[in-house]
């Protein structure tokens, strides 16, 4: 088997496959056997061996350019310790700076063989206290700042948790992101949520929202508290002005999976001081200056939107 040696992580031993960046240096491998790899958070182990119906398959601990681990694929669930305390990890993640960037209690590959409901049957709950509720959870990931900050928390598309934000206890799916400081930044509504907007409310819900991570949702604030952005379904915008009233609502489309069922496209309401931009087809921008704004429901949450329920949960 091949060894490399490293400059920061001394020799590496039985490599059976090393990718290497344009200038050499070496940029992950894969191991045969057993490498214990001191990283800034302890000894790890990089997974190492032929692959199972689990296990994922590629490159076990990667590099950046600079020599720094990037990140590394463990053998067994290791307990490392975090900025929210001890926790059990599978995959970790790292700024080149050596703190942890993203942290998954699991790392299974999901595939015909093995499912999102068996890995999911392996997640444990996990306990969290934050300026924003206290809450336990089945997490997907956990991403942080370099500071160490929670940045966001993905969950398992089974879990439902409730937190308060600038519109008081909501109900969240997906997960949520914060900013350094703690204060809420974004968060995927789990029902259609009724969110106060500077043109009335709206309903704010993504019929088509996946649990990829939650860096980025539905429901977004500025750092200073205010709503900066919103996804509806459910939702339309009458625009009055001098000249014209236009009614502009999320579009019935046909589905991915069939197309003879037509399921709503979120549309996008980003605000600005004096002005907004609606995103759906077309980007629309409204001075309200100039021009009277007003949210009207246009799908009811309470009913069937379209009763294709296997391309979307715009139900709830």
């Amino acid at each position: 088997m091949n060894k490399i040696q490293t400059e920061k992580y001394g020799p590496l031993t039985d490599v059976i496959f090393s990718e290497t960046f344009d200038n050499g240096v070496l940029k992950g491998c894969a191991f045969e056997g057993k490498n214990n790899i001191t990283t800034p958070i302890g000894i790890l182990v990089p997974s190492y061996g032929p692959s199972n119906i689990r296990n994922r398959e590629g490159l076990s601990l990667e590099f950046f350019k600079s020599g720094e681990i990037k990140s590394i694929d463990l053998e067994t669930a290791t307990e490392v310790v975090t900025p929210l305390g001890l926790i059990s990890a599978e995959r970790i993640s790292f700024y080149e700076n050596g703190s942890i960037h993203r942290l998954f209690p699991l790392n299974g590959r999901i595939n015909g063989y093995w499912t999102e409901e068996n890995e999911y049957s392996l997640a444990k709950p996990m306990a969290f206290d934050l300026p924003i509720g206290s809450f336990s959870a089945k997490a997907v990931s956990l991403c942080f700042y370099e500071s160490g900050a929670l940045k966001s928390l993905t969950l398992w598309p089974q879990e439902i948790i409730e937190i308060t934000s600038l519109d008081g206890l909501v109900k969240v799916r997906y997960g949520f992101s914060l900013y350094e400081n703690g204060t809420l930044k974004s968060f995927e509504p789990a029902l259609p949520e009724p969110i106060t907007t500077p043109v009335g409310v709206i309903i704010a819900y993504n019929c088509k929202a996946h649990g990829i991570n939650s860096d980025e949702n539905s429901v977004t604030y500025d750092p200073h508290g205010q709503l900066r952005s919103l996804l509806t379904s459910n939702s339309g915008l009458l625009i009055s002005n001098a000249a014209e009233k236009n009614l502009i609502q999320p579009q019935m489309k046909p589905g991915e999976i069939d197309p003879e069922i037509m399921i709503p496209e979120p549309m996008s309401i980003i605000f600005h001081d004096n002005k907004l931009e609606i995103i759906h087809d077309d980007i629309v921008v409204v001075d309200l200056n100039r021009s009277e704004v007003r949210s009207i429901l246009v799908h009811d949450p309470t009913e069937k939107a379209c009763g294709n329920c296997s391309e979307c949960s715009h139900c709830g």
